[in-house]
Formats: C-alpha cells, sequence, structure tokens
C-alpha cells in the first residue's frame, strides 16, 4: 500500500532521491524547483522587482551597473526600465530552471551568463550576493524542502556562472 500511495502523493509526486551525474540534484529537487518556481512565474515582473530591489537594499554599490542607475531608489517600484529589467531578470532565471533536465543547455545557458555580464562589470561576488538574496527572498515565500532545493541548485548554477566570468577573464 505504501508503494502505491507514494506515486498518487502530490508531495512525491513519484519523485526520488536519484542524483543528476553532472548537477547533483535529483529528480525530488528538481520537481521542488520547478514548482516554487510556478508562483514566482505568477508575476514575473512584481517578482523581478521584490528580487532587485532588495538586492539594491543589501547591495547598493550595484545599482550603478545597471541601465536605470539614474533613476531614484524611491522610483524603482513604478519605473517602467526598472520593471522591465526585473522582469527580465525572472526570466532568465526561468531560463535556468526549465534546462533543469538539459545538462548541456544549462551549462551553456550559465557560462553565457557570466561570460556576458562581463562587460558590464559584473563581478564573481555581485553574482554571489545576487543568489544570497534570492535564497533570503525565496525564504520568505517557499518551505523549507523548497529552498533547500533552490539552495543546492543555486550553489551548481552560480559556480558554472562564475566560471563563464573565469572564462573570460
Amino acid at each position: 500500500m505504501g508503494t502505491v500511495l507514494s506515486y498518487i502523493t502530490p508531495a512525491n509526486s513519484g519523485r526520488s532521491d536519484d542524483p543528476d551525474p553532472v548537477t547533483g540534484l535529483t529528480s525530488k529537487e528538481k520537481y521542488l524547483v520547478r514548482t516554487s518556481w510556478a508562483k514566482i512565474m505568477k508575476n514575473p515582473a512584481d517578482s523581478g522587482v521584490a528580487l532587485l530591489c532588495l538586492l539594491f537594499e543589501r547591495h547598493p554599490e550595484y545599482v550603478q551597473l545597471f541601465p536605470f542607475s539614474d533613476v531614484p531608489p524611491s522610483e524603482f517600484k513604478t519605473n517602467v526600465r526598472f520593471r522591465a529589467h526585473a522582469n527580465s531578470v525572472v526570466y532568465a532565471l526561468s531560463s535556468i530552471v526549465d534546462a533543469l533536465n538539459d545538462n548541456n543547455l544549462l551549462v551553456q545557458i550559465l557560462t553565457k551568463t557570466g561570460s556576458s555580464h562581463v562587460p558590464r562589470h559584473v563581478t564573481a561576488d555581485a553574482f554571489i550576493h545576487l543568489k544570497e538574496v534570492t535564497i533570503e527572498l525565496f525564504s520568505t515565500i517557499f518551505k523549507a524542502d523548497e529552498v533547500a532545493a533552490w539552495k543546492k541548485t543555486f550553489e551548481v548554477a552560480f559556480s558554472v556562472i562564475i566560471q563563464g566570468i573565469e572564462s573570460v577573464n
């Protein structure tokens, strides 16, 4: 009976602890990332605004790296340029989620993300800070097991992004 229940219970959804040989993520962790991400994608612009506002609250020095550096922080939430960039950040993260089952594609996306930010003077430290802030935000939205899955996903993802940065430097 327990075996049958494990296949029909939504919490498990037939996922297991079979680590991916490249990412180390299990099917269950990938499932948790995907299903929790759906909450963010209900309103990507507002989600991105929340993320970038938290990043700039914690690290105001990064505002100067963005095309909206002339916008006062008090106007971020309503500024169209800020909201558009925030939306694009969420969709960039979404491409990572979408590629979790295609390691070659995932590595290319992450490497390109790192290398394409070098001309904009974005450092490895900036990506590490983005990772920390994103986990902080997710901790207010997601359940503990979802946050743990995201932490593991980001450890892998951001290490490849940093390799992309280092490949240019």
